[in-house]
């Protein structure tokens, strides 16, 4: 039980870090980044003490809260899908290049979710099929880095721009897309 409430505070703690690098996107990141993760921690805290609050005093609509769930799920989901748009948006790329990098954002998804179901897989507690899982991710994550090098770099002023936005970028797709696919699909 005592693990269970460590991992859901320390996934708290890192949803609302990834809330707060939103401010990256800013003009002034040094006054963006304190200012969303204020705002999400007094969003988070209100919820939360309106849950305590009501807590047992109404009726809980299961369905009605399943909904909500899914909802802030897709949600989440759909943040992930345009955050590399969102973090690029001040260099104003083209409309073909953010398509793109919407597609190749799915992708990655798709190629994180097929790894992570590689390590996790039930059936074949192998080591192959794990390593393979992991080799993956780890691909994955270098992708950024070499798209920040190859192609970002002809619109930042030095490389730890690039690189540093590409990395906020990939950051917040991974915490987004993950919490987003968990509330989607979680279970009562």
């Amino acid at each position: 039980m005592m693990v269970k409430t460590v991992m859901s505070i320390i996934g708290w703690i890192i949803l609302l870090a990834a809330f707060g690098s939103l401010g990256f996107t800013s003009d002034n990141p040094a006054v963006g980044v304190p200012v969303f993760t204020a705002f999400f921690l007094v969003v988070f805290g209100l919820v939360y003490f309106y849950v305590k609050t009501h807590q047992g005093k109404h009726e809980t609509n299961v369905q009605a809260v399943n909904l909500i769930t899914k909802l802030f799920g897709i949600i989440l989901f759909l943040l992930a899908l345009f955050s590399p748009i969102i973090a690029l948006r001040k260099i104003n790329l083209p409309f073909v290049y953010n398509l793109i990098l919407f597609i190749a954002t799915a992708i990655l998804i798709v190629l994180g979710i097929f790894a992570v179901s590689l390590i996790n897989n039930e059936k074949s507690k192998g080591f192959t099929s794990k390593l393979l899982g992991y080799l993956l991710l780890i691909i994955i994550s270098g992708i950024p880095a070499f798209v920040a090098t190859q192609f970002l770099m002809l619109y930042f002023a030095n490389a730890y721009n690039a690189l540093g936005t590409a990395y906020w970028a990939i950051l917040s797709v991974a915490t987004f897309s993950w919490w987003g696919l968990f509330l989607y699909f979680k279970k009562d």
